[in-house]
């Protein structure tokens, strides 16, 4: 008996880092894309309109996904639900770079967001069964993967645009990457049993207290999404900055993201989520309006510092209140989010489209700000400040 327990401890454990890796693979995949979105948008000559129509539709996929995702994991699993939909997220990013118009490459992200959601939803899925098997917290640990592969990736492509390599280049040796690392963990990921008769519950919409959430997770997406997708063409176009360090901005948000999300559950057992909230959208805002107006390119960049540290915690919060009203209330409010990252995408094309970058990043600092007013009305983040990790 004593030796069985520390076995069980170390079989969690490779079964928690499997976890955390394949939420990487997801993290990979959004800075792979978000690096090279100056060069994809002249390949396939996209204006800022018909680039805010791209992400809708690859918004559309991720909402698609949704109801099919979770019948998939009911039936099949969430392990296999997730190296599937891992193994589609790696052979999509290679087609990018080769779409010639953005109709064509609207379509392509739409598969991408469907699978991208399906990863998402899967090793979730996963994560909360190693919390159940562990009996701790460690939804914070594993998501701040997502900000590991998200900075990596970022620094990677960051490398690829500074030496000129090609997006196909590029994209073909990310995928590589990627098979291999889904090949390493897949032995590792728990074995998760499917569970038909779950496929009865019915979703609702947020109600109660979950409506403010919900909205917060909503903007949030859009404040997330937009600058991922808008940033490298802010750096090249707003800021002038020399060609080959556009992907500078983006490597910088990524970092104060994940940074941020590392040391979050100490934040959070010590302030409360709803201060985190409050403070983290006035950060955000601040951010954002310095690297607007900023008199040179190390003050806007310190500025998008500041704004990642901002945002970085929004998710997490939402989420873990989220989840202690149950499955059904975790995914409407998810849902809201995923409405969020799309319906924003093609909105900020517009406002770009016509009161340029400064129009667009300023529609975003207004989310931002908004975040810390319903953050302040949001009862449900009170009692997460007395949770423990």
């Amino acid at each position: 008996m004593a030796s069985s327990q520390p076995d069980n401890s170390r079989n969690h454990q490779k079964e928690l880092y499997a976890v955390c890796i394949a939420l990487s693979i997801l993290g990979l995949s959004f800075s792979s894309w978000a690096a090279r979105v100056p060069d994809i948008r002249d390949a396939s000559l996209l204006t800022a309109a018909t680039l805010g129509y791209v992400l809708l539709m690859r918004g559309s996929g991720t909402l698609i996904m949704m109801p099919i995702v979770a019948t998939c994991i009911n039936y099949f699993g969430a392990k296999r639900t997730a190296i599937t939909c891992g193994l589609l997220v790696a052979s999509t990013l290679v087609p990018i770079s080769l779409m010639p118009d953005w109709i064509s490459l609207g379509f392509l992200l739409i598969l991408i967001g469907a699978c991208s959601s399906g990863l998402n939803i899967s090793v979730n899925a996963l994560g909360a069964k190693v919390e159940t098997d562990t009996g701790s917290s460690q939804m914070s640990k594993i998501h701040s993967w997502f900000g590991i592969g998200n900075l990596v990736g970022a620094l990677i492509g960051l490398i690829m645009v500074r030496f000129d390599v090609s997006v196909l280049i590029h994209y073909s040796g990310m995928t590589l990457f990627m098979f291999l690392l889904l090949g390493i963990i897949y032995p590792y990921l728990p074995n998760d049993a499917p569970n038909p008769d779950a496929v009865r519950s019915k979703f609702q919409w947020p109600h109660g207290g979950l409506i403010a959430l919900g909205i917060i997770c909503f903007l949030s997406a859009s404040i997330e999404s937009s600058i991922n997708n808008w940033i490298g063409i802010f750096f090249k176009d707003h800021l002038n900055i020399a060609d080959g360090y556009e992907a500078v901005g983006y490597s910088v948000f990524a970092g104060t993201l994940l940074g941020m999300r590392i040391i979050g559950d100490r934040l959070k057992n010590r302030f409360g989520a709803r201060n985190l909230l409050l403070v983290g959208g006035f950060s955000a805002t601040f951010g954002l309006l310095l690297s607007l107006f900023s008199p040179n390119i190390v003050v806007a960049t310190i500025g998008i510092a500041v704004a990642g540290a901002g945002v970085a915690l929004n998710f997490p919060m939402v989420f873990s209140a989220a989840g202690r009203e149950g499955a059904i209330a975790l995914t409407s409010v998810a849902t809201f989010g995923y409405i969020g990252g799309m319906v924003s995408q093609p909105l900020v094309g517009l406002i770009v489209e016509e009161f340029d970058l400064v129009g667009g990043f300023l529609f975003i600092t207004f989310c931002a700000l908004a975040v810390s007013v319903l953050a302040y009305r949001a009862r449900l983040l009170t009692p997460s400040s007395k949770s423990s990790s």
